[in-house]
């Protein structure tokens, strides 16, 4: 004989609450969703906000990809909440949970918040999916389990990431120390929180932060490797000057633009989902681009520890300029040249080095769009500037003009006030470019 189950004997709250690990009804995803997608947006910032404190390039990239991921996932999470509900808002769950998401992520250090944010705040928010999975029916539920089924290996790959970068740190004892010392406050604070989830009995009280002074989220200063040499954006090294090896120089330089994008990432609230949806796709790509040009100057024979590569310590600026500058002008003035790069690749049979450049105008078009779809709020926003897109524009033409004698010291005022945004990007475009050397 089979066991028979009445479904419509889950409106007894009672009998709901008893079968919470093994039953959920809509309305508790519906809650629980929210929780969770308010979890990995919140841990895109927080992830994105220590970015510039990472010392190694190669750790900026592999965070700048988890802070895609988050956002993706929220956003699964969102689209299935809203099929639930035709809701896809996020709410704070709870002020506890916000505070807790705050005073776990200011740590003393970069692997101090690398050991506590991964290896304790994330491993629990795997379990907290794992535990929903258990709960959710394979034939009512089918949709949400596909989706999580598909996101738990990110979470977990990033735990993996974590602890094989805390192994290797904590061989110094002040090291060690200090990694231990924000686990120990991250696993307590969990525990008197009851679970991300908030469902477990409080086990202890709520502990005392361990340090007197953060170092971040979003640092001074950021931080550069130590082998790195420096480099000047307008004058390429002489084995990159006057040949199409610059654009590939040029793509790993890409790198310095990430960390400025993370403290607008961190820094800038109240702004749509959707802004930040933008945003962690526009930061994981500066990252790819920098990764397309490190492996073909590999393959051409060069140690990146050998190349010279523009990267200042101070990168915190003016968030909305930098992010309408980089967008309407470093980014939307860049495709003629890029173009006739990737021309001149193929023609030559380069074809690795063609697909650098054809990615590269594929995802920049992308970010231009971010970028006009943006900007306009951004300053509303930010500074209460109701300015069209083309006005922005134009003022933050003008700035440029104004500030750079060596290319528009040459003008008259009525023609800089009359320069198209054309002809703008012609006079700041570089002027060392040649295509017809390999």
């Amino acid at each position: 004989m089979s066991l028979q189950f009445d479904i419509e004997r889950f409106e007894s709250e009672a009998l709901q609450h008893q079968l919470g690990d093994y039953w959920l009804r809509v309305a508790d995803q519906i809650q629980l969703f929210n929780r969770f997608a308010y979890l990995e947006w919140a841990s895109a910032r927080i992830i994105a906000g220590w970015i510039p404190a990472a010392e190694e390039l190669e750790w900026k990239c592999t965070m700048a990809k988890m802070v895609w991921q988050n956002m993706t996932v929220a956003d699964r999470l969102l689209v299935r909440k809203n099929e639930l509900s035709s809701n896809r808002t996020v709410a704070i769950p709870s002020k506890s949970l916000h505070t807790f998401i705050q005073d776990t992520s200011a740590a003393d250090g970069f692997f101090p918040f690398v050991a506590g944010w991964f290896l304790e705040v994330i491993r629990e928010q795997i379990r907290c999916y794992e535990q929903c999975m258990e709960a959710l029916d394979p034939i009512f539920d089918a949709p949400t389990l596909e989706m999580l089924q598909e996101c738990l290996p990110k979470k977990q790959q990033q735990v993996k990431w974590a602890a094989e970068l805390i192994h290797d740190a904590v061989k110094e004892s002040s090291m060690l120390e200090a990694v231990n010392r924000w686990r120990k406050y991250t696993r307590q604070y969990l525990l008197s929180l009851g679970g991300l989830d908030e469902k477990e009995e409080s086990l202890v009280e709520k502990p005392a932060c361990p340090i007197s002074e953060p170092y971040g989220p979003a640092p001074r200063k950021r931080s550069k490797p130590q082998w790195l040499k420096p480099g000047d954006l307008g004058n390429p090294p002489e084995e990159f000057a006057n040949n199409l090896k610059t654009f590939m120089w040029h793509y790993a330089t890409e790198i310095q633009v990430l960390d400025p994008m993370c403290y607008i990432f961190y820094g800038v609230d109240n702004m749509p989902f959707e802004f930040y949806l933008d945003l962690s796709r526009h930061i994981w790509d500066e990252s790819r681009h920098h990764l397309m040009g490190v492996r073909r100057l590999r393959q051409m024979g060069y140690d990146l520890k050998d190349v010279p590569l523009p990267y200042g310590e101070d990168a915190q600026q003016e968030l909305e300029h930098y992010y309408s500058s980089l967008t309407m002008f470093g980014e939307a003035c860049s495709f003629n040249r890029k173009r006739d790069s990737m021309q001149a690749y193929y023609s030559r049979g380069d074809i690795i080095s063609g697909m650098t450049a054809e990615i590269d105008i594929i995802d920049e078009r992308s970010h231009v769009r971010f970028g006009k779809k943006w900007v306009p709020q951004l300053y509303k926003q930010r500074l209460g500037d109701n300015s069209s897109l083309e006005e922005i524009r134009s003022k933050r033409m003008r700035a440029f003009i104004d500030s750079d004698e060596r290319n528009f010291g040459d003008l008259t005022e009525e023609e800089k006030d009359r320069l198209s945004h054309a002809a703008f990007c012609g006079k700041i475009e570089f002027k060392y470019l040649n295509f017809e050397r390999p």
